[in-house]
């Protein structure tokens, strides 16, 4: 691979229309409720991920090595992912005293409605048990989630590591 066909690489699914699209999805689960920018990027790893907690349907992705990591890179990009929604008219910002929220706007369940692909279905099926189960939760209360989750998320590949080795020594 050559290095501008390395730099021009986005990983599937988490590129901004992508993971503009999970936030859609669970926006629209969500309203008329708004969400902070930092919410949705934890119900963004979660909804990717749902089976890394209790009772989770399958994950839409496959689990991978280190994958708490995700949460640190997801901002910026879900950011920008939220805007090109926005200047669709699928997303609304909102402004207040606590800071910058995004809303699902009258025309964002139309638009996911439109979306017929098992990826989408899948994916409007876990926005809903994550809203359902996760949605009623206070900011420092999914603070406390992700705090005493992290360090398992991805983890178990370390120990499948230290046992294959140990199986091959």
């Amino acid at each position: 691979m050559t290095e501008e066909a390395t730099t021009r690489f986005t990983a599937p699914f988490n590129g901004p229309v992508e993971i503009g699209l999970r936030a859609l999805s669970i926006l629209n689960e969500a309203f008329p409720e708004a969400y902070s920018l930092q919410r949705l990027v934890v119900f963004d790893y979660v909804v990717v991920h749902s089976d890394d907690l209790p009772g989770g349907p399958p994950g839409l992705h496959p689990k991978t090595p280190h994958r708490s990591g995700e949460l640190l890179v997801r901002r910026g990009v879900l950011h920008t992912g939220l805007l090109l929604y926005q200047s669709r008219g699928l997303v609304e910002r909102r402004f207040d005293q606590s800071g910058v929220f995004f809303v699902a706007t009258e025309h964002s369940a139309a638009f996911l409605d439109a979306l017929g692909s098992d990826y989408a279905l899948s994916l409007r099926q876990r926005a809903r048990w994550l809203v359902a189960e996760y949605g009623v939760l206070s900011d420092s209360q999914l603070q406390d989630l992700v705090r005493d989750n992290i360090g398992k998320w991805g983890t178990e590949f370390e120990m499948e590591s230290v046992l294959w080795e140990e199986e091959m020594g």
